[in-house]
């Protein structure tokens, strides 16, 4: 017959048991808190950073709501996107687009983007939890901010833009032809309340009344040859369609290639606009240049001796200084700088001799820019309204606004 103290060991046995049990369950249930929490908690941030990358690269579509929508996804956390969808689990990708009321919208100037996961768990199902849901949303503007702006837009229009990048005759202007999409796209984004747009270009015009015609290299050497083909003004659109008939997207549309290619008057004629009375007091001044290849020319009416012909390029890079001493921002965009034609890429003098020291298009156009960030490459031809819409967007402010601002 079992004794009294045989009893009391067999119950103290149960009773660790049970007190194993307690304590497995809560070993376990640490292990979810420390193994799935800490899992959702880096996907939560994957996503979230897929959702902000999505925003930003919609935002840069704007004002298009059909582009915004498109790119967003292309870069959001889906399956088949280009964001970090890999590391992820099967994601849901909602973007919609809007208008916020701080910044101009036409039609409108926000993409937010939301998007859902869900983390299946390992130890938290000994809890009665099979998977953590995960959300993300970022919303991205642009514009971003009602700041007025003054901008001349300068046009290469030389001859080398109806040629391949072989230098064969190109009847159809194809690079010229995509300049005018780049700046109509441009200017398509531009808010006429907010901002002045004038046109610059080299060769210049003979006057005024000439905008339109064929320019010649012989343009250059006359004191009165005409750069700022258009002055700044803001008739550019009537509501959100650009204005065919006003004298900045007519002149646009009717610019022909001919000519060499000399950049510093051009800069000083833009900066010169800038500083006119048309000009507005306290507002920031942007020029954009766009050029195809590097300078080799300059006036007659300077000396043979006189850098604006002996080094061309490099005085582009003088005039630009100027510019952005007086708090000009410059942007400049190189296009087809590779192409084999004429040596595009190679600085020379009137000559035809290299300047000395040497220096090529690409860096003449890199030093014009303000900052490393505002020069822009398009090494081959192809399409430049992307371009011209990053530097809208850019300008205009393109940011994700946190969640409280809103």
């Amino acid at each position: 017959m079992p004794t009294r103290l045989t009893l009391l060991r067999h119950s103290e046995r149960g009773q660790v048991i049970v007190l194993l049990i307690v304590i497995l369950v809560v070993l376990l249930g640490a292990a979810a808190l420390v193994v799935d929490v800490g899992r959702a908690y880096l996907i939560k941030r994957h996503l979230q950073a897929s959702a902000d990358a999505a925003a930003t690269a919609g935002a840069l579509e704007l004002p298009d709501p059909a582009a915004a929508t498109t790119y967003a996804r292309n870069y959001s956390g889906r399956d088949g996107a280009r964001n970090d969808h890999n590391k992820l689990p099967s994601v849901t990708t909602v973007v919609t687009t809007k208008c916020l009321s701080f910044a101009p919208c036409s039609p409108v100037n926000t993409v937010v983007v939301e998007q859902t996961t869900t983390v299946p768990t390992i130890f938290a199902r000994v809890l009665g939890i099979d998977e953590f849901t995960i959300r993300a949303k970022a919303t991205a503007c642009s514009p971003c901010s009602s700041k007025p702006l003054d901008i001349m837009l300068v046009l290469d229009r030389t001859g080398s833009m109806c040629q391949d990048s072989n230098g064969n005759s190109d009847p159809s202007c194809t690079d010229l032809q995509n300049a005018r999409e780049g700046l109509r796209e441009f200017v398509q984004y531009m808010d006429p309340a907010l901002h002045k747009i004038g046109l610059t270009v080299f060769p210049p015009a003979t006057s005024s009344g000439n905008r339109c015609n064929t320019p010649d290299s012989n343009n250059y050497n006359s004191t009165s040859a005409v750069y700022n083909v258009v002055q700044l003004s803001n008739d550019y659109k009537i509501e959100d369609s650009l204005n065919t008939s006003s004298r900045l997207v007519s002149t646009i549309n009717c610019q022909k290639g001919g000519g060499t290619t000399a950049y510093a008057n051009a800069i000083e004629a833009a900066q010169a606009e800038l500083q006119s009375s048309r000009a507005r007091p306290g507002v920031q001044n942007v020029i954009i240049m766009f050029s195809d290849g590097a300078a080799n020319t300059g006036p007659t009416y300077y000396s043979t001796t006189s850098p604006y012909r002996r080094r061309p390029c490099a005085q582009g890079v003088t005039s630009a200084a100027a510019a952005k001493s007086a708090g000009t921002l410059l942007y400049t965009i190189g296009y087809d700088l590779d192409a084999l034609g004429g040596g595009a890429n190679q600085c020379k003098s009137y000559t035809g001799a290299l300047e000395s020291p040497t220096i090529t298009a690409y860096s003449a156009l890199q030093q014009m820019a303000s900052n490393i960030e505002t020069f822009y490459n398009q090494p081959n031809p192809g399409d430049l309204t992307r371009i011209y819409t990053e530097i809208a967007a850019e300008i205009g402010g393109t940011r994700i606004i946190p969640d409280d601002t809103l």
